[in-house]
C-alpha cells in the first residue's frame, strides 16, 4: 500500500485535477474545459500548427481520419476557451514515406513552429529529421516503434513506445494465463512491427517463456497460410502478432480459426470489426480505452459521438490528448517560438489527460499507465475484468445480512441491493455457470448471526458474504472456520478481525487503516488542536474506532480534553454533550452505529455546540445526513467509497443502481457490490467451488479493479485501497478539499 496515496487521498486529488489541473508548472490547465475552466493565457494572434495525417491511401481509414477527428475536436475546445487561436496547416502524407517527407518539408518551409500527426513509425523515422534540423517541434500522436524520439530534442511522442507497453503487457498476461510456449509473427518490412516483435521477444525470454518460432511476412501480403501452418505444427500456447492494421486484420482472421490464444499489441475496434468472430478472445496492449473513468474521458467520448456519430478510436483519443499537451506547452512558454515550446513540452509532468496523468521522459517519450484489453462479445474489455471460465454448474453463496432489527434500515437493505445487482451482472457475463444466493437474516443480533452461519455451514456452502456488524462477525466466524468455509465481510471494520483465521476476508477498510489517514488529512487541513471523543462502549466497531482515533490524534499532536461513552440503543445524549459543551474544543469525534450517530449529531447542535467545532464521524453516510438534517452540515466522514469517484465502473454502478432501485447507492451497497465481484473473480481464477481453492485465490487478489478502486488483500485478508475524506455540504457528501 502506498502510504503517500493514503494520506493525500488520491480520489480527492482526482476531483481537484478536473477543475484546476495538476503539474509542476503553475499554469497547467485541466484536460477537459467547462464553463469555469481557464487555460493559461496564450498570445492573441493565430498560432499555426502543422498537421500531417494520412488523408488518402491505405493508412487513411485505420489511422489518418481518426487522428484528424481527434485533433479537430481538441482544437475547437481549446479555441472556445478564448485565450488563443490555434489554426491547422494540414498536409496529406498520402500513406507513404515520400509523402510524409514532402509534407513535413512543406510545413517547415511555411515556418510553422510545431507539427503534429504522423501515425507510421517508418514515416516518422524519415520525415522528422527534417523538422529536427530546422528547429521545429515534431509531435507524433500515434507512432510507437522504440527509440524514435532519440532523433532529436525537438521530437516528442504521445503513444506509448513498444519498449514500455509490450513488456508490461507480457508480464500481466503471462502471470494471468501461464503460457509456456509461444510463436511470433511480424511484418519484417515495417519499422513498428519489427520493433514490437523485438520487444515482445525480450519480454517473453525475461519471463522464461519458450519461443518456438518467429515467422515473418511483408507489408501488402494477404496469404499467411504457410506461416500459420508452420506455427500450428509446433503447438504453441499463444501467438503474438506485430503488424499494421491491414495485415493485422488478415493474420487475425486466418489465425482465429485455429483456436489459439492471439495477443496483438495494437489491436483496435477497427480490426476486431473487420476480423469478426476470429478476433474473439484476442488480447491487446494499449494506452487508452473507452472504458476508462479517467477524468474527462467519458466527456470526450460523448462529444466525439455527438460530433462524428461514431465511437472514438485510440488514435483519435491520442491525437486529442496530443493537442491539449501541445497547447498547454505553448501557453506555459508564452511564445510561439519552437525552441520555447520544445522546452515547455520537455517540462510536462503529470499533466491530466484522457490517457491518464501524462509526462515525458528525458527523450520525449510518453510516460503513463499502459492497459491490457481482451476481446469479449466482439468488444474490447478490460483484461482483468474478463473472468476466466467457471465450472459448468450453479455455485451457491451464503448471504448473512440484517433483514430485521435496528441494522436492517441503515445497513442490511443496502447490502442486499448491492449483492443482488452484482449477482445479476456476473451471471449475465457467465455462459456456463451462475451464482445463487442462500440468504439468512442475522436479525441484528450476535445470536442471530451465529445461527445464520451455522445453517449455511450445515448446507455445505463454500463461501458466505455479508456481516454488517464487527461484533457479530467476531462471534460467528469461528463456526465457519471450523468447517473451512470462506467468510467475506463487506462492511465490518473493527481492527484486526481478519487475524481470526485464514478463511476470513473483508472489503471494508479496517479502522487502523482508515482512521489514521483521515485524521492526518483533516488535522493538516483544519488545524484543530483540542478534541473530545464520544463512542459506543457497547459496540466492538465503535470501541475499535475510538482507539484508533485516540492514537491518531495523539500522534498528530492533538490534545484530547474529554471522552464520553454511551451504550447501543441509547437515545438521550444530553448529559455527555453537556459535558463536552463545557470544554474548549475544535473537534468532536463520534464513533458509533447509525441510529446513535444520528442522535448525537442532532442533539449536539441542538444544545448549542457551535459550527466552529468540527464533527468528525468516520462512518457517516448519506442516511445519517438526511436524518440529521441541517445539524449534519459540515460533518466530516472517513470512508472507502464515494458516488463521485471515477474508479473503474463506478459511474455505471451508480447509474444501474439508481435505475433498479430508484435511489442513489450508499457506501454499504457499493462495498457489497464490490465484494461479490471480488469473490466471483476468485472463484473463476480458482476454477473450483472448493472453499480452500477460493480462499487461496482470494488471498492472491492484487490490484483488482472495483468500484472502490484497485483492490488488494494484505497477508491477513484485510482490504487495501485508497480511503476518502468527505464533508457534508448542502445536505450531501462531497469531496473534502
Amino acid at each position: 500500500m502506498n502510504v503517500k496515496r493514503i494520506i493525500t487521498f488520491a480520489f480527492v486529488f482526482a476531483i481537484v485535477a478536473l477543475t484546476v489541473g495538476l503539474s509542476s508548472c503553475e499554469k497547467i490547465a485541466p484536460m477537459v474545459p467547462d464553463d469555469t475552466t481557464t487555460m493559461p493565457e496564450m498570445m492573441d494572434e493565430e498560432i499555426p500548427i502543422g498537421l500531417v495525417v494520412s488523408l488518402t491511401g491505405k493508412d487513411a481509414e485505420p489511422y489518418g481520419l481518426p487522428m484528424q477527428r481527434g485533433f479537430e475536436l481538441a482544437r475547437e475546445e481549446i479555441n472556445a476557451l478564448g485565450h488563443g487561436n490555434l489554426m491547422f496547416v494540414p498536409a496529406d502524407d498520402q500513406s507513404s514515406e515520400e509523402g510524409a517527407i514532402a509534407a513535413v518539408q512543406q510545413l517547415v518551409d511555411q515556418g510553422v513552429p510545431a507539427i503534429v500527426g504522423i501515425a507510421i513509425s517508418d514515416y516518422l523515422e524519415d520525415a522528422f529529421p527534417i523538422a529536427q534540423d530546422s528547429g521545429v517541434v515534431a509531435f507524433s500522436s500515434v507512432s510507437t516503434a522504440a527509440g524514435l524520439s532519440s532523433i532529436g530534442d525537438f521530437v516528442f511522442r504521445t503513444g506509448l513506445a513498444v519498449d514500455i507497453v509490450n513488456p508490461s503487457g507480457v508480464m500481466i498476461t503471462h502471470e494471468k494465463l501461464g503460457y509456456e510456449k509461444v510463436a511470433l509473427i511480424y511484418d519484417a518490412a515495417d519499422t513498428y512491427s519489427v520493433s514490437s516483435n523485438g520487444e515482445l521477444k525480450k519480454a517473453l525470454e525475461a519471463s522464461g517463456v519458450e519461443i518456438l518460432t518467429e515467422e515473418t511476412f511483408q507489408t501488402g501480403d494477404t496469404d499467411f497460410a504457410a506461416q500459420l501452418t508452420n506455427i500450428m505444427s509446433m503447438e504453441p500456447d499463444a501467438l503474438f502478432i506485430s503488424a499494421l492494421s491491414v495485415e493485422m486484420t488478415q493474420v487475425v482472421t486466418q489465425a482465429g480459426a485455429l483456436g489459439i490464444q492471439l495477443i496483438v499489441p495494437d489491436l483496435t475496434a477497427t480490426e476486431i470489426e473487420d476480423a469478426g468472430d476470429a478476433a474473439e478472445g484476442a488480447i491487446a496492449f494499449s494506452g487508452w480505452t473507452s472504458l476508462s473513468n479517467i477524468p474527462g474521458n467519458q466527456d470526450f467520448i460523448q462529444k466525439y459521438r455527438t460530433k462524428y456519430g461514431i465511437e472514438p478510436e485510440p488514435w483519435a483519443a491520442q491525437s486529442y490528448a496530443t493537442l491539449y499537451i501541445l497547447a498547454n506547452a505553448i501557453a506555459n512558454a508564452q511564445s510561439a517560438d519552437a525552441a520555447a515550446i520544445r522546452d515547455a513540452l520537455a517540462q510536462t509532468m503529470d499533466f491530466p489527460t484522457i490517457l491518464g496523468n501524462f509526462s515525458f521522459d528525458p527523450n520525449g517519450e510518453a510516460v503513463y499507465d499502459p492497459i491490457v484489453l481482451r476481446v469479449k462479445d466482439g468488444k474490447l474489455q478490460l483484461f482483468e475484468t474478463v473472468a476466466p471460465e467457471m465450472m459448468a454448474k450453479e455455485i451457491p453463496i451464503g448471504v448473512v445480512v440484517p433483514l430485521t432489527g435496528s441494522n436492517a434500515g441503515p445497513y442490511g437493505v443496502s447490502m442486499q441491493y448491492g449483492f443482488e445487482l452484482a449477482r445479476e451482472e456476473i451471471n449475465t457475463q457467465l455462459s456456463d455457470a451462475s451464482l445463487t444466493f442462500i440468504t439468512e437474516d442475522s436479525q441484528t443480533t450476535i445470536d442471530g448471526a451465529m445461527g445464520a452461519v451455522q445453517k449455511l455451514v450445515d448446507q455445505g456452502l463454500p463461501a458466505i458474504i455479508g456481516f454488517a456488524s464487527s461484533a457479530q462477525l467476531e462471534k460467528a466466524y469461528p463456526i465457519a472456520h471450523e468447517s473451512d468455509a470462506v467468510v467475506f465481510s463487506s462492511l465490518s471494520a473493527a481492527a484486526g478481525l481478519s487475524s481470526l483465521g485464514d478463511f476470513l476476508f473483508r472489503a471494508g477498510l479496517a479502522t487502523d487503516m482508515l482512521i489514521p489517514a483521515g485524521v492526518m488529512a483533516t488535522q493538516e487541513k483544519l488545524g484543530y488542536k483540542k478534541a473530545a471523543l464520544i463512542y459506543d462502549a457497547d459496540d466492538l466497531y465503535s470501541t475499535s474506532s475510538y482507539q484508533e482515533v485516540k492514537a491518531a490524534l495523539e500522534t498528530n499532536g492533538v490534545e484530547i480534553v474529554g471522552t464520553e461513552t454511551f451504550k447501543t440503543g441509547d437515545t438521550d445524549f444530553t448529559a455527555q454533550l453537556t459535558n463536552i459543551m463545557k470544554l474548549e474544543i475544535d473537534a468532536l469525534v463520534i464513533s458509533g452505529l447509525s441510529a446513535e450517530i444520528t442522535g448525537i449529531i442532532t442533539q449536539g447542535r441542538a444544545i448549542g455546540i457551535p459550527d466552529t467545532v468540527h464533527f468528525i464521524v468516520p462512518d457517516l453516510s448519506s442516511k445519517e445526513i438526511q436524518e440529521a438534517g441541517d445539524a449534519a452540515e459540515g460533518a466530516i466522514a472517513f470512508i472507502g467509497w464515494s458516488s463521485m469517484a471515477d474508479t473503474p465502473g463506478n459511474q455505471a454502478f451508480v447509474q444501474n443502481y439508481q435505475a433498479k432501485y430508484g435511489m442513489v447507492p450508499d457506501a454499504w451497497a457499493a462495498q457489497s457490490y464490490a465484494t461479490l465481484h471480488i469473490l466471483a473473480n476468485a472463484i473463476a481464477n480458482a476454477g473450483s467451488a472448493d472453499a480452500t481453492a477460493i480462499r487461496d485465490a482470494l488471498a492472491q487478489t492484487m490490484d483488482f479493479p472495483t468500484v472502490l478502486g484497485n483492490f488488494s488483500f494484505d497477508p491477513n485478508g484485510e482490504a487495501m485501497y485508497d480511503p476518502i475524506v468527505l464533508i457534508a455540504k448542502d445536505g450531501e457528501l462531497q469531496a473534502f478539499e
